[in-house]
C-alpha cells in the first residue's frame, strides 16, 4: 500500500502559530469515486488566508477542525482518471491539500494546457492569485489613466500583480512593503513607479512624498498601522478595495480606541468607498481574466516571482515564514516532480 502523506491541524494556535500547530501523518491512498480524479500533488501553494481559518470564529469559510487536513491549492498530475476530459499523465490546478495524493471531483480541476512553460503559474498570475488581484482592482478600484493606486505588501504575491495591471491601466503606483530589499524589488523588477518602507521612522512623510497628488485607489492587504497611514492621503471619491487584513491575523491588536471613529471621519469627509471581497465572489465577472492575463505575461507587462521551498518537510515552515513576512511573491513548496521528468 502506498501511504499518503498529510499534514493536519493539531491545535489552535494563540498569536503566530508554530510548528506545534500542525502533525504530519500517514493515511491511505484515497479511491476516486465516479466523477473524481486522482491526483499526485506536485506543486503547493502555501497562503495567509489558512491563518483565519485557524480562528474558532465566523469567517468567509468554515474553521478548520482540530484533525482535518489543511486544504489548499496545488498543482497536480492525473494518476487515475473517473471523469471524461482527463487523461492520465495530464496536469491539473486543483485544490488538493496538504498532502500526497487526492481525489477530487473533475467539475473543479483546471486542465493545465499541454507544454505550458511554468504549470506553478496556475498557482500565481494565472491562478486564484492572479484572478483576486485582477477582479479586485478593476471591478473595486476601477483604475483610470492618471489616477494613483497604493499597494500595501507590495512585494506579495496579491500586490504584486496588483500593481502591475494597475501599470497596465495607467495608474501611477506606489507600493509599501517591509524592507529596502523588498522595495528594490518592486521597483526594480515589477516596475512600480515608488515603494516605501513602512518599518522606517519616517514611513508617513515618505509616503506622502511618493504620492503628490493624493491617494485615488487604495487596495489594502494588512491593515492596521499602514491602512490609518494611508486613510489622510485619499482624494475625494477614492476607492479601497480590502483584499486582506493581515497585519490581525494572529489576533486584534490592542490599538487606539478612537481608530474606529477616526476611520468612519475619513470615509464620510473623503466620501471613500471600501469594499471587502472574496475573490470567487467577483471572479466569474472576468471571463476574460485568464487569456488576458496570459498575453501580459508573455509580453512581459507582468512578471511573476515565485519564493519556492523544496521537499513535504518545507511545507510547515514554508507557511511560517510566510506570515512572518519572509517571501517575495509567490510561497509555493514543490513536493515532487511530473512523472515525466523521472
Amino acid at each position: 500500500m502506498i501511504a499518503n502523506r498529510q499534514i493536519a491541524f493539531a491545535a489552535r494556535p494563540e498569536g503566530r502559530p508554530a510548528a506545534e500547530t500542525f502533525i504530519m501523518r500517514e493515511a491511505p491512498m484515497p479511491v476516486p469515486e465516479a466523477g473524481e480524479i486522482l491526483c499526485r500533488n506536485l506543486w503547493l501553494s502555501v497562503d495567509p488566508y489558512l491563518r483565519l481559518k485557524m480562528h474558532d470564529r465566523e469567517s468567509y469559510t468554515p474553521p478548520l477542525q482540530i484533525g482535518e487536513t489543511i486544504p489548499g491549492r496545488s498543482v497536480a498530475e492525473v494518476i487515475e482518471a473517473r471523469a471524461h476530459g482527463f487523461s492520465k499523465g495530464d496536469l491539473v490546478a486543483v485544490s488538493g491539500g496538504w498532502q500526497d495524493f487526492a481525489a477530487v471531483p473533475a467539475k473543479a480541476a483546471k486542465l493545465i494546457p499541454l507544454r505550458t512553460p511554468h504549470p506553478t503559474a496556475y498557482l500565481g498570475p494565472l491562478g486564484m492569485t492572479g484572478e483576486t488581484a485582477y477582479a479586485g482592482l478593476l471591478q473595486i478600484g476601477k483604475p483610470k489613466p492618471g489616477e494613483t493606486l497604493v499597494v500595501s505588501a507590495a512585494a506579495g504575491a496579491v500586490g504584486g500583480l496588483v500593481g502591475q495591471i494597475g501599470k497596465v491601466k495607467g495608474c501611477r503606483v506606489v507600493g509599501i512593503a517591509g524592507s529596502q530589499e523588498k522595495c528594490r524589488f518592486v521597483t526594480e523588477e515589477l516596475k512600480f513607479d515608488a515603494c516605501v518602507n513602512y518599518r522606517t521612522p519616517d514611513f508617513a512623510r515618505a509616503l506622502k512624498k511618493a504620492c503628490p497628488n493624493g491617494v485615488d485607489i487604495y487596495f489594502d492587504n494588512v491593515g492596521g498601522p499602514v491602512t490609518e497611514t494611508v486613510l489622510p492621503l485619499v482624494n475625494t471619491f477614492a476607492r479601497m478595495p480590502l483584499c486582506g487584513l493581515i497585519s490581525q491575523y494572529d489576533g486584534q491588536q490592542a490599538g487606539d480606541p478612537r481608530a474606529l471613529a477616526e476611520l468612519m471621519r475619513w470615509i464620510l469627509v473623503r466620501r471613500i468607498t471600501i469594499r471587502g471581497f472574496i475573490v470567487y465572489d467577483i471572479a466569474p465577472n472576468f471571463p476574460d481574466f485568464e487569456g488576458e492575463m496570459t498575453k501580459w505575461l508573455d509580453e512581459g507587462l507582468v512578471v511573476s516571482r515565485e519564493h519556492l521551498s523544496e521537499g513535504f518537510d518545507n511545507i510547515v515552515p514554508a507557511f511560517l515564514g510566510l506570515l512572518g513576512g519572509e517571501n517575495t511573491g509567490k510561497s509555493i513548496v514543490r513536493i515532487a516532480e511530473p512523472s515525466s521528468l523521472l
